[in-house]
C-alpha cells in the first residue's frame, strides 16, 4: 500500500442533523459520487490534482474500503480520474480560497471498481442513531443535532458530521431536548442498552451506536458499541489528539464494518443500472398501461416491469443506461409522475453558504466529456424549462451547491417481514418514490 498525506477537506459545514419521521427500511444516500477539493488556482495541473483527490474520496465512499484507494492497483485509475468526471464547478469558499466541486459518473465508478474486483457499497444504507457522550474533564454532555456553534459542543458535532460525510455513512444525532439530560449521560456512559433503546424509539434509525469519549491527559480516548438487528460490535481507540481525529477513527471503524457487511460483489455490477420506482396511486389497468408506456418511451430505459404490487403502491424495476440524474430528468418531463416530497428533512451535513453574486460570476462550471446522454428535452428550449427532480432534499437554508450528503427514506413494503432487515441495505442502486397523477388516477380519486 502506498502511504499518502492525510486528506485535508475544507468545507464550511452547518450541522443539520434533523429528526426525521419513522421509516422501516434503509435510507437512500444522495451525494456519494460528489466531492469538494481545495485548489491553489485554476490551472490545468491544479485541476488534474483535484480530479485525482476527488475520485479518491468517491472511491472510498462507494467501496467502503480505506485501503483500496491507496493501493497500487487503484493508482492508474486515479491518474485517469478526468475520464470518470461528469461535471465540475469552481467555487470560492467563505474565506476566499478556491475549491473545485465535482460529480463523477456512478456507472463508470461502479464499473471501474468491479473491474478491480472491489465490492461496491450501494446507495441504500442503514441510518445510524448515535448516542455520543463527551467527558472533557470539566463537563459532560451528549452531542445533539443542534450543536452547531463555535464552542466545544459544536466542534465535536461537526467533527462527527464531517467524518460521516467523508465515508458516506448516514448518521443522525438526537434532538436538543436531551442536551441537559444528566440521566442520559449516565445511561450512555454505563451502556444501559435497554434504557437507550427506549429513548431511541422516538427516532428514525436502523442501527444504534453508543460512544463514550473521555480526555486522558493531553489526548482523547473513545469506547463504542454499534448495534444492528442481527449483530453487535464494540471497539476502542486511544491517544487521539483532537475531536476531529477521534471522530474520523470512530466513523472509519463503523464504516469498515458496515461496508464489509452490506457491500455487493463486483460480479453484480452490470453495464445497465437498475432502480426501483415505487409508484403510489396506480388505481386502474389504464393507469398501469400509461405508466409502462411512458417508461418504455424514455431513451435511457432499457427495460421496465413490475416486481411488487399492493393496494397502495406498485414497484417497477427499471434497467437504464447512463446516469440516474438523466433518467430522473426524463421522468420529470412527464408531469404525471409526481415526486413524493416532504417525507424526510435533510439529514447530514450541508454545503457551504451560498456564494455572493460577485463570487458566482467568478465561478467556472464545466461539463466533462462523454458525461452521458442528455434528455432530448435538453435540446428543446420549451421542454428544457420544465424542472427535473432534485438530487435528494436540499438542506434548509442552503442555496449553494450541495456537496454534502442528503438522506431520504428508501421506499419499501412496510408490511413485509423483511422491512428494516439486512436485505434493505444489500442493494446496489437507489429507490425512487413517485405518485401517479394521470387521468385514470384522478378519475378514480374523484369516484
Amino acid at each position: 500500500m502506498k502511504s499518502v498525506a492525510k486528506l485535508s477537506i475544507r468545507m464550511a459545514f452547518s450541522c443539520l442533523l434533523a429528526l426525521i419521521p419513522l421509516v422501516a427500511g434503509a435510507v437512500t444516500v444522495d451525494g456519494l459520487y460528489r466531492a469538494q477539493v481545495p485548489v491553489a488556482n485554476t490551472s490545468a495541473s491544479a485541476q488534474q490534482a483535484a480530479y485525482r483527490e476527488g475520485l479518491r474520496q468517491v472511491l472510498m465512499r462507494v467501496s467502503g474500503n480505506r485501503e483500496i484507494v491507496d493501493s497500487e492497483e487503484v493508482a492508474p485509475l486515479l491518474d485517469e480520474a478526468e475520464s470518470l468526471l461528469q461535471s465540475y464547478q469552481f467555487q470560492r469558499s467563505p474565506d476566499g480560497s478556491d475549491e473545485l466541486l465535482m460529480t463523477f459518473g456512478s456507472v463508470g465508478v461502479n464499473r471501474a471498481l468491479a473491474d478491480l474486483q472491489v465490492p461496491v457499497w450501494g446507495a441504500n444504507r442503514p441510518l445510524t442513531l448515535s448516542w455520543i457522550a463527551v467527558d472533557s474533564g470539566r463537563d459532560r454532555w451528549v452531542l445533539t443535532r443542534d450543536d452547531d456553534g463555535l464552542n466545544e459542543r459544536g466542534r465535536w458535532a461537526r467533527a462527527f458530521s464531517e467524518a460521516a460525510v467523508k465515508r458516506g455513512l448516514p448518521m443522525v444525532l438526537p434532538s436538543s431536548d436531551v442536551r441537559n439530560n444528566r440521566d442520559l449521560v449516565s445511561e450512555i456512559r454505563g451502556q444501559f442498552m435497554d434504557s437507550l433503546r427506549a429513548e431511541a424509539s422516538g427516532y428514525s434509525h436502523n442501527l444504534m451506536t453508543v460512544v463514550n469519549i473521555s480526555r486522558r491527559g493531553s489526548s482523547w480516548e473513545a469506547r463504542w458499541l454499534l448495534e444492528g438487528p442481527a449483530f453487535s460490535e464494540t471497539g476502542e481507540i486511544r491517544g487521539e489528539p483532537s475531536s476531529e481525529a477521534v471522530a474520523v477513527a470512530v466513523v472509519d471503524a463503523w464504516s469498515d464494518l458496515l461496508a464489509d457487511r452490506y457491500s455487493v460483489d463486483a460480479g453484480q455490477v452490470s453495464e445497465s443500472q437498475r432502480v426501483d420506482l415505487v409508484i403510489d396511486d396506480i388505481a386502474t389497468v389504464e393507469d398501469y398501461g400509461a405508466v409502462m408506456s411512458s417508461l418504455q418511451r424514455m431513451t435511457p430505459v432499457v427495460s421496465a416491469g413490475p416486481v411488487q404490487a399492493s393496494v397502495d403502491e406498485t414497484t417497477m424495476r427499471v434497467a437504464f443506461s447512463g446516469e440516474l440524474s438523466v433518467l430522473k430528468e426524463y421522468i420529470a418531463l412527464d408531469k404525471r409522475f409526481e415526486p413524493v416530497a416532504g417525507e424526510v428533512e435533510a439529514v447530514g451535513v450541508a454545503s457551504q453558504p451560498s456564494q455572493s453574486a460577485a463570487d458566482m460570476s467568478a465561478s467556472t462550471v464545466g461539463q466533462a466529456p462523454d458525461a452521458g446522454r442528455q434528455p432530448e428535452a435538453a435540446e428543446n428550449p420549451t421542454a428544457s424549462t420544465e424542472a427535473a427532480p432534485q438530487e435528494g432534499n436540499q438542506p434548509v437554508g442552503d442555496q449553494g451547491a450541495d456537496v454534502g450528503l442528503n438522506y431520504r427514506p428508501a421506499a419499501s413494503d412496510a408490511e413485509s417481514a423483511d422491512a428494516g432487515s439486512d436485505q434493505d441495505f444489500e442493494s446496489l442502486y437507489p429507490v425512487l418514490h413517485y405518485r401517479w397523477v394521470g387521468d385514470g388516477a384522478a378519475q378514480a380519486a374523484a369516484e
